[in-house]
């Protein structure tokens, strides 16, 4: 995680229930509720102890809100935004571990992946532009250490 990320985690940035009610359209009574459901969380904030919301909170309620304004029913906008963030962990594994380099050229982004697990000669590529996203094999480059081979001259 860069400092950027560790920066922009460490910040307190939270807001009372009658400003998070404001920004996201949801009323106070809807937000309670939702809490009381385990669908989002507050903490005691500061000494008189009311309650605060966090970015993280405040985007859920966004979320909830949106979801419910759609026509879902509470029950399934939660299966859904559950369902979102299981995606979301499962795509930062694969970033995280699987990710080697990004390459942004004039028309498009290429990612590449690393090497198949089948075929360890071939690296998975992604070639991704704004309206497609293309995946290659590709055989694996080798290091420059490696195209350089001592050669040993015989005498003989």
């Amino acid at each position: 995680m860069g400092p950027f990320n560790a920066r922009l985690r460490s910040l307190d940035i939270s807001l009372g229930i009658g400003e998070t009610s404001r920004v996201t359209g949801a009323t106070p009574t809807q937000i309670r509720y939702w809490e009381k459901k385990q669908l989002i969380h507050s903490r005691r904030h500061d000494a008189n102890g009311n309650k605060r919301y966090s970015l993280a909170n405040i985007t859920l309620i966004v979320m909830i809100k949106t979801m419910l304004d759609e026509g879902y029913t509470l029950a399934k906008a939660s299966e859904e935004i559950e369902r979102s963030h299981q995606k979301a962990d499962m795509l930062h594994v694969l970033i995280s571990t699987r990710l080697q380099d990004i390459k942004r050229e004039a028309t498009q982004t290429v990612f590449n992946f690393g090497p198949l697990e089948n075929d360890p000669d071939y690296d998975v590529i992604a070639q991704v532009t704004d309206k497609a996203a293309k995946l290659y094999k590709q055989p694996v480059k080798k290091a420059a250490a490696e195209d350089h081979t001592d050669r040993v001259v015989s005498p003989f």
